[in-house]
């Protein structure tokens, strides 16, 4: 199933999570793609990849996931990008997309979160690992890369 012009469901939900997406979390990803995931490709100048979309609340658990992940509602993905600094510049793409509110970077992880919840006072909600169960602030070295590359966070 199409989701967009360069996104298919099978690329956002995984072989190994047996619940597919409801009606909602499908018109979701819908809107993921078409709202974030195709401007930030556009802005990039190159096809995603996607590790992670959809997770069923069951299959979230089981990988670790955090209770409530936006990926549970459909509206997250987890995107391959590579080194330290082009995930860096993705944030920053990111930030500028007026449908993205929630951005995740994974320092010396090779991949970005993006999710289109509602944002906090025009601002994307940023964080950059999970220690002991809970998600970190963006350090100002991060947050100042970001900015340097014309983000907003």
């Amino acid at each position: 199933m199409k989701l967009s012009p360069h996104f298919e469901l099978s690329e956002l939900v995984s072989d190994k999570d047996t619940a597919k997406p409801d009606a909602a979390a499908l018109a979701n990803l819908e809107a993921l793609c078409k709202t974030a995931l195709e401007p930030l490709r556009a802005a990039l100048g190159r096809p995603l990849t996607v590790t992670s979309g959809y997770r069923s609340p069951a299959y979230n658990a089981s990988i670790g996931g955090a209770p409530g992940s936006q990926h549970t509602q459909g509206i997250a993905a987890d995107i391959a990008i590579g080194s330290d600094d082009a995930c860096i510049k993705a944030a920053a793409l990111a930030s500028k997309i007026a449908a993205v509110g929630g951005i995740g970077v994974y320092p010396g992880r090779g991949f970005i979160h993006v999710d289109i919840r509602p944002r906090v006072s025009k601002r994307t909600v940023t964080w950059w690992a999970q220690i002991n169960g809970k998600y970190q602030p963006l350090p100002a070295s991060l947050r100042a890369a970001i900015k340097a590359q014309g983000g907003q966070c």
